[in-house]
C-alpha cells in the first residue's frame, strides 16, 4: 500500500509540512513512481474554503493525496464535498474522528477510496492502513487496520508477552521499517526499540518498536482497533510532543518551581477546532505574575510553536493519595474556568496600559449585566460572563455616552474581552472581521450537492403529505423532547388569539409530529438514526427557521441561518427527492439605492453582485444573502427548490394577532409612547398580512411546475404600495395619536436614551450606527428598488385570489395596532384607536 499504489501519471498533492515524517511519501514516494507532485501553497491551507476551491481547480486538482489528521477534520466539518476528484485520499497522524469521515464519505461527492493510516515516524512513516466505509464510520469506531509488506505487529502486555486475541494491549511493531534508533540518545533508543524472545516458532529474539499506544484486534483477529495512548506522550498539531519533557524545560529554564502540561482538547460542540497545550505552573517567587510575559518569552525562544502551551498559575499543585500531582484536578479547575482565568499576562499588561478605561469599563459591564461576577479581568469575555443582544445594545449606548465612541456591533463581537474593548477605546485598534470574504466563502458550501435520482414528489398527492416545517429562531422545535415542545407550542396559541376544541386538538394529535432540533447542528440534532427516517419519509420541506437579531453581527447567525439552510438541503438530497420552499427576504438585495440608485429588480434577478451593499447591513440581512446563495447553486445543479421573499409579515387579517416583538411591533408601539416618528423619505415597506402570504406560498408550492424560481410576495400593484411617511400618517389617523414627524437625527435626539422606550433597544443598532456618508443602517435604505412580481402573477393567476396579499389599509392597521396592544399589556392606549372594526380590509 501507500507508494506502491501510486502510479506513473497520478498527481499527488503535497500540503504536509515538510519536518512532518508524511511527507517523505508526498515527495519521494512520488517521484520514484513516475507521479507529479502538486505542491498547494501554506495560504491556500489557512481556510478550508480556499483548500477547497484549490481542490476543485481544474490546474490544482489531484487523484491521490495524504493529509494529517487534524487538516482533514477541519475540511470534514467545513467542506466534506472538497475530496469529490480525489482517488485516493490518505489520513492520519493523530486518532481519527469517525464524525469526520462520515461527513465526507456520506457527501454527495466522496473520495473513491479513504485510506485511515498509522504509524510512528521510528517505524518510517506508515505501518497499518485500513480502507474506510461510510457504515463504519457511522458506527462511530475507525479501526487502523492491516499491517504494510515488511511490517510486523505484535500486541503485547507489560512483560512483553502476546496478550490473547481481542484483549488490549501495547502495541510493538518488527520488521525491515524500524529506525536504527534516534541520534545521539542510546538511553531513549534502549527503551523503545527492544529485543523480545517467544514471539515466532524459532523463538528467535525480535527487534521491536514500542509504540505506547494501546490497540486490539477485532473479531476476526485480523484488523486492529486503535484504543489510546499509555502514556503522556503525544501528538499536538500532527507533530508528537513529550508532555514531560516540556514540564522540564519550564521548570530548567524559567523562574518556575513545578509545572505540569495538559493536553486540552476540542470541544464535542465544535469537533473541527484545535487542542493546546496549558501549562499548569507554581511560581518561584510569589506575587511576580507579571514574569509571565517573561516566561512566555523565553520559551517561544527554546520550543517549537507547536508546543508552546498557555500558561496559568496556581499558588500550589493539587495531589492524589499517592503524593503525585492530579492531572484529573487540573483538567476538572480549566472545564470550570475556561473562559475567564487564562492568559494573566496580556491581563496585568492592560491593567498597566488601559487602567483608567478598564476601571469605567468594567463599570459599564456590572450595569449591563444579568449577573455579573464578583470580579472582572481583562480577560473576561463579555458574552461567555453571560452577556445577550439586547445587553450589547445597552453596552453600546453606555460607551457611546461615557467615551463618546460609537462601537459597531461587528466591533463589539470581534472584541468581546475586557481588554480588547478597552484598546480599541483608547488606540481605535481592534481585532477587525472580514465579513464579506466570510460571506462569500460560506455561499460556496452547497456547490457539490446533487439532487437524487427519481420523480419529484407531489407533496399533496393521496398517499403523500408528510411535511417537514422548520420552526423559528433556529430549531425544528426548541425542547427537551417531543412533549415538552407540544406544551410550549401549545403555550404559545393564546398569545396570537389561537383556540382549540376538543375536535381541533385530536387532529393536531393524529397529524402533528413535533422534533426537537437544531438547525446548525450535524444532522439538524438529529440522530443519525432519526434524520435518515425523515430523509425516507417526507416529500418537501418548508424551511421558515431563522434568527432575527438587530444587534448581533453575521457570525451569530451564521449557524441558524447559513449552515442550517445547508443542512436542510443535504436533508433534501438524502434518502428521496423532495422540494424546498424556502422563505428569504428582500434584505439580500440590501440598499440597492445606496449604490445604484432607484432600480427595479426582476424576481429572478442574481444576487451576486449586491453583496457590497450588505456590508451597510446588518448580519441578519448577510446571512440571508448567503443562505439564497447556497439555495441557487443548489437549484442550479438541479435540486427542486422554491423561493419566496415575503414583504414585512404582520398580523392575521381577521384576527390582528401578529408578532409585537418585531421591528414594525416594537417601532410601531414606542412611536405612539414618544408622540414622535422619524420622516424617511423616499422609503417603503411592502407590508402583507400572515394569513395571506402563507395562502399565496401554499398555492405557490401546490405545483412543481413553479419550482426553480423566486417568487415575490407582496401586494401586486406597485401603486398600492405606500411610503414610510405614508405609513406613519395612516397611523395617525387610526387613532388621536398625533404623531410628529421629526428629520431622523432630530427624532433620535429628541430624547435621552435612557428615556426611550425600551422596546426600542433591539433596534438601537439599525437605529444609531453611522455606516456610510453618515448615514445610520436604516437611512441607507433610501430609493428602495421596486421589486417586480412577474413569477408570483403567473404562479397565482388560477388561485382563489390572484390579486395576491392586501396591502396596508386604516382597517387593518388599526386592527394590528388593537392586537399589538393587548398582546404587550398596553391596554391605556386601546382607547386612542378609533374604527377597529369600523373599515373594511381584504
Amino acid at each position: 500500500m501507500h507508494c506502491s499504489n501510486i502510479r506513473p501519471g497520478d498527481l499527488v498533492g503535497h500540503v504536509t509540512n515538510p519536518t512532518f515524517d508524511i511527507s517523505i511519501t508526498d515527495i519521494w514516494g512520488t517521484l520514484t513512481s513516475g507521479a507529479t507532485i502538486v505542491n498547494f501553497n501554506k495560504s491556500v491551507l489557512s481556510s478550508p474554503f480556499t483548500f477547497s476551491q484549490a481542490l476543485q481547480n481544474k490546474k490544482s486538482r489531484v487523484n491521490w493525496m495524504t493529509i494529517t489528521t487534524g487538516l482533514f477534520n477541519i475540511m470534514a466539518f467545513s467542506c466534506p464535498e472538497a475530496f469529490s476528484a480525489i482517488d485516493i485520499l490518505v489520513t492520519g497522524g493523530e486518532a481519527a474522528n469517525a464524525m469526520a469521515m462520515k461527513l465526507v464519505l456520506g457527501s454527495s461527492s466522496p473520495p473513491k477510496k479513504l485510506i485511515n493510516a498509522y504509524g510512528p515516524t521510528e517505524c518510517t512513516v506508515w505501518s497499518t492502513y485500513h480502507e474506510v466505509t461510510l457504515q463504519e464510520a457511522a458506527s462511530g469506531s475507525i479501526k487502523i487496520g492491516m499491517p504494510l509488506i515488511r511490517t510486523d505487529m505484535y500486541v503485547l502486555d507489560e512483560s512483553l508477552n502476546l496478550v490473547p486475541k481481542g484483549s488490549i494491549g501495547e502495541l510493538c511493531v518488527g520488521g525491515s521499517c524500524l529506525a536504527a534508533g534516534y541520534l545521539n540518545r542510546p538511553d531513549a533508543t534502549k527503551k523503545a526499540f527492544v529485543s523480545v524472545r517467544g514471539l515466532t516458532k524459532d523463538n528467535e529474539p525480535i527487534r521491536l518498536y514500542r509504540t505506547g499506544d494501546l490497540v486490539r484486534y477485532d473479531r476476526s483477529g485480523r484488523i486492529l482497533e486503535y484504543i489510546g495512548r499509555k502514556d503522556n506522550q503525544i501528538k499536538i498539531h500532527g507533530f508528537r510532543v513529550e508532555l514531560e519533557g516540556i514540564e522540564a524545560i519550564i521548570t530548567n529554564n524559567c523562574p518556575v518551581s513545578m509545572a505540569a502540561v495538559l493536553k486540552i482538547p476540542p470541544p464535542e460542540s465544535d469537533p473541527g477546532a484545535s487542542s493546546f497545550l496549558l501549562a499548569f505552573i507554581v511560581l518561584k517567587s510569589r506575587g511576580k505574575e507579571g514574569n509571565l510575559t517573561a516566561i512566555s518569552q523565553k520559551l517561544s525562544q527554546i520550543l517549537p510553536w507547536y508546543s508552546m502551551p498557555r500558561l496559568r498559575v496556581l499558588d500550589k499543585f493539587p495531589l492524589n493519595t499517592n503524593g503525585k500531582v492530579d492531572r484529573k484536578i487540573l483538567m476538572g479547575m480549566y472545564l470550570k474556568s475556561k473562559d475567564s482565568t487564562f492568559n494573566t499576562d496580556s491581563d496585568k499588561n492592560c491593567k498597566n496600559a488601559c487602567a483608567p478605561t478598564l476601571r469605567k469599563l468594567e463599570v459599564i459591564w456590572r450595569e449591563t449585566l444579568a449577573h455579573p461576577p464578583s470580579s472582572v479581568k481583562p480577560s473576561d469575555n463579555y458574552f461567555a460572563l453571560g452577556g445577550t443582544s439586547l445587553q450589547s445594545a445597552t453596552l453600546i449606548l453606555k460607551i457611546r455616552k461615557q467615551f463618546g465612541v460609537a462601537m459597531s456591533t461587528d466591533t463589539l463581537y470581534g472584541n468581546p474581552t475586557l481588554s480588547a474593548m478597552a484598546e480599541y477605546l483608547d488606540n481605535g485598534s481592534g481585532k477587525e472581521i472580514d465579513t464579506k470574504a466570510a460571506m462569500q466563502s460560506d455561499a460556496l458550501l452547497s456547490e457539490n450537492l446533487r439532487p437524487l435520482d427519481g420523480p419529484i414528489p407531489d407533496w399533496r398527492a393521496p398517499g403523500e403529505g408528510v411535511v417537514l416545517v422548520t420552526g423559528a429562531t433556529g430549531f425544528l422545535v426548541r425542547a427537551k423532547d417531543a412533549t415538552h415542545a407540544l406544551s410550549r407550542m401549545k403555550a404559545a396559541f393564546p398569545q396570537y388569539g389561537i383556540s382549540f376544541t376538543k375536535q381541533d386538538q385530536a387532529l393536531m394529535k393524529a397529524k402533528l409530529d413535533l422534533i426537537p432540533g437544531d438547525l446548525g447542528e450535524q444532522n439538524l440534532g438529529l440522530s443519525e438514526r432519526a434524520f435518515e427516517e425523515l430523509a425516507h419519509s417526507c416529500a418537501t420541506i418548508f424551511h421558515f427557521g431563522a434568527i432575527v437579531n438587530y444587534v448581533q453581527p453575521y457570525s451569530a447567525h451564521r449557524a441558524a441561518n447559513t449552515i442550517g439552510t445547508l443542512n436542510v438541503i443535504r436533508l433534501a438530497v438524502t434518502g428521496r427527492p423532495k422540494t424546498i420552499n424556502y422563505s428569504s427576504s428582500f434584505v439580500v438585495y440590501g440598499p440597492t439605492g445606496l449604490l445604484n440608485g432607484p432600480m427595479s429588480l426582476s424576481e429572478d434577478e442574481p444576487i451576486d453582485s449586491y453583496v457590497d451593499g450588505l456590508m451597510y447591513d446588518l448580519g441578519y440581512a448577510q446571512s440571508q444573502w448567503v443562505a439564497e446563495q447556497l439555495l441557487w447553486k443548489s437549484i442550479k445543479n438541479g435540486v427542486p427548490i422554491a423561493i419566496y421573499r415575503p414583504g414585512f409579515i404582520l398580523g392575521h387579517s381577521t384576527t390582528g394577532f401578529g408578532n409585537p416583538n418585531d421591528f414594525i411591533g416594537r417601532l410601531f408601539v414606542s412611536c405612539i409612547k414618544m408622540g414622535t416618528y422619524p420622516l424617511l423619505p423616499r422609503q417603503r415597506k411592502e407590508f402583507i398580512p400572515v394569513d395571506h402570504c402563507i395562502r399565496d406560498i401554499l398555492h405557490i408550492s401546490s405545483s412543481n411546475a413553479n419550482l426553480g424560481k423566486a417568487y415575490a410576495i407582496v401586494p401586486l400593484n406597485p401603486s398600492e404600495s405606500i411610503g414610510w411617511n405614508s405609513t406613519f400618517k395612516l397611523l395617525n389617523r387610526c387613532g388621536n395619536f398625533k404623531l410628529k414627524g421629526l428629520p431622523f437625527s432630530d427624532w433620535l435626539t429628541s430624547q435621552l436614551p435612557e428615556t426611550w422606550d425600551k422596546r426600542l433597544l433591539p433596534l438601537m443598532p439599525l437605529l444609531t450606527e453611522k455606516v456610510y456618508k453618515g448615514k445610520n443602517r436604516w437611512e441607507v435604505y433610501e430609493d428602495m428598488a421596486e421589486y417586480k412580481t412577474d413569477n408570483t402573477r403567473y404562479a397565482l393567476k388560477d388561485s382563489m385570489n390572484p390579486e395576491g396579499c392586501s396591502p396596508l389599509t386604516k382597517g387593518l392597521l388599526t386592527l394590528y395596532l388593537k392586537g399589538w396592544f393587548e398582546q404587550t399589556d398596553n391596554l391605556q392606549l386601546m382607547d386612542l384607536l378609533t374604527g377597529a372594526s369600523g373599515e373594511p380590509h381584504c
